[in-house]
C-alpha cells in the first residue's frame, strides 16, 4: 500500500488531489470546446477537424504502455509535478500556434500529458480513500470536474469574444483562452507540491513483477470496455455542442454546460452513496439508459429548452454510471495495482475519445451535426448489452483472481 487509509474522505492527500484535478479540468474545459472551431479557423476541413480533435486521445492511448508502469512503480508525486508542468507548456504551445502543423504538435504533446495525468489523478484519489467509502469518494472527486464544466466553457466563450474585441482579430480571442488555461495549469502545481505521499517500498515494487505486467489489469477489462463506448458518446458533447448550436441557429449555448454541470453536481455525490450502498451494477444499468436517451433528445432538438433537457439527462446518466465503472475497476485489484487498473480504465477512455470525433467528422461531412448526435445513441446501447452479457463471467473471473491471491 502506498498510503495508510484514513477514516475520512476529505484528508489532506485527497484534498490536494481534488484541487489539482479541479484546476486541470478548468484548463481542459476552457480549451476543448474551442478546439474544433480553432482548427477550422486555421484552415482544417470537417474530416481533419475530427482527426485533430481525437488526436489528443489517440496519442494518450499509444503512450499508456509507458505511463501505466511509471504510475504504478515510480514516485507518483514526482510524476504528478512533471505532468502538471507539461500541461502549462502545452497550453502555451496552443497560444503560440498560428498554423495547423504547430497546433497538431501541441495536440500531440497534450495527449502525452493526458496519458499520465488522468489515470494518475484517479489512482491518487483512490489511494487516499478507505475501501468502504471508495464509491462516495470517487463520486465526489468528479464534482470538481462538474464545477469546471459549469464555468469554463461559458468563460472560454466570453474570453474569446473579449480578446477578439480588444485585439481586433478572431485568432487573438483563442490566444487569450489558451493563455488563461496555461495559468490554471501553473497554479495547479501548488497542491501537487504540498501533497503528502508515501512511495512504494522496494519490497512492494518487487512484488509487482516486470514492468509490462503493470500496463493493464485484466480484472478491469469489463468496465474499461464499457467506458470506451461511453467515451465515444460523451466526447460528442464536449467537442460539438457549439457547432450544433450554430447549425440549428440556437443562441446562448453556454447554458448547456452550466445546466449539465449543475445536474452532474447533484448526480455524482448521490451516485457515490448509491454505489457504496447497493453496488456498482444497480447504478450502471439505469445510468446507461438515461445517458442513451440524452442523445435522442439533443439530436432532435429545435430549441434551447430541448437541448437543456438533453443536458440534464446526459449529466444524470453519465454522472452516475461513470463513477460506478471507475469504482468497479479500482475495487477489482489490490491497492498496489490500482495504477494498472486506472491505466486500463483510461485505455478505454482514450480509445473512445479518439474514435468518437474521427467517426463524427465523417458523419458530419456527409450529413449534419444533429444526425451525428442521434447516431451516438448506438455505442451507449451497445455498451449496455456488452455489460449485461459480460457481467456473470466477469464476476466469476474476479472471484477466481481473489482466491488465487489469497
Amino acid at each position: 500500500m502506498t498510503e495508510v487509509k484514513p477514516a475520512k474522505i476529505w484528508n489532506k492527500m485527497y484534498t490536494c488531489a481534488f484541487v489539482a484535478n479541479f484546476l486541470l479540468c478548468v484548463s481542459q474545459f476552457l480549451v476543448n470546446p474551442l478546439v474544433t472551431e480553432y482548427a477550422r479557423l486555421l484552415g482544417a476541413d470537417d474530416v481533419k477537424i475530427g482527426v485533430i480533435t481525437g488526436l489528443y486521445f489517440g496519442v494518450a492511448f499509444l503512450a499508456r504502455p509507458f505511463s501505466g508502469p511509471a504510475i504504478t512503480k515510480l514516485n507518483k508525486k514526482y510524476i504528478m509535478l512533471f505532468a502538471y508542468m507539461m500541461g502549462f507548456v502545452v497550453n502555451v504551445g496552443y497560444a503560440l500556434s498560428n498554423s495547423i502543423p504547430l497546433f497538431v504538435v501541441s495536440r500531440i504533446l497534450h495527449g502525452v500529458q493526458f496519458a499520465f495525468i488522468g489515470s494518475l489523478n484517479l489512482t491518487l484519489a483512490s489511494d487516499s480513500l478507505p475501501q468502504e467509502k471508495m464509491g462516495s469518494g470517487l463520486g465526489m472527486f468528479g464534482v470538481g470536474g462538474a464545477v469546471a464544466t459549469a464555468i469554463a466553457p461559458s468563460f472560454a466563450i466570453a474570453l474569446s469574444s473579449w480578446g477578439e474585441q480588444i485585439f481586433k482579430t478572431e485568432s487573438a480571442g483563442y490566444t487569450v483562452v489558451f493563455s488563461v488555461a496555461a495559468v490554471c495549469m501553473l497554479i495547479s502545481v501548488a497542491p501537487c507540491l504540498i501533497m503528502p505521499y508515501k512511495p512504494l517500498t522496494n519490497n512492494e515494487k518487487s512484488q509487482l513483477g516486470a514492468w509490462y505486467k503493470s500496463i493493464i489489469a485484466t480484472e478491469a477489462f469489463l468496465p474499461a470496455i464499457v467506458i470506451l463506448f461511453y467515451a465515444l458518446g460523451s466526447i460528442i458533447y464536449t467537442a460539438y455542442m457549439i457547432p450544433l448550436s450554430k447549425e440549428l441557429g440556437i443562441e446562448n449555448i453556454g447554458l448547456f454546460y452550466t445546466v449539465y454541470a449543475l445536474a452532474i453536481l447533484a448526480a455524482r455525490p448521490l451516485s457515490g452513496r448509491l454505489i457504496d450502498r447497493f453496488g456498482e451494477v444497480k447504478v450502471i444499468i439505469p445510468g446507461s439508459f438515461i445517458f442513451a436517451a440524452s442523445f435522442i433528445v439533443t439530436g432532435t432538438s429545435h430549441s434551447l429548452t430541448q437541448i437543456l433537457v438533453g443536458a440534464v439527462l446526459a449529466a444524470i446518466g453519465y454522472g452516475s454510471a461513470q463513477p460506478a465503472l471507475q469504482t468497479m475497476a479500482m475495487r477489482s485489484v489490490e491497492p498496489a495495482r490500482r495504477g494498472s487498473a486506472s491505466n486500463t480504465n483510461y485505455f478505454g477512455l482514450d480509445l473512445g475519445f479518439f474514435i468518437g470525433p474521427t467517426l463524427a467528422g465523417f458523419i458530419i461531412a456527409n450529413g449534419t451535426h444533429a444526425r451525428m448526435f442521434v447516431l451516438a445513441v448506438i455505442p451507449i446501447l451497445l455498451s449496455t448489452l456488452i455489460f449485461l452479457l459480460g457481467l456473470k463471467p466477469y464476476r466469476a473471473y474476479i472471484a477466481k483472481k481473489l482466491k488465487q491471491n489469497d
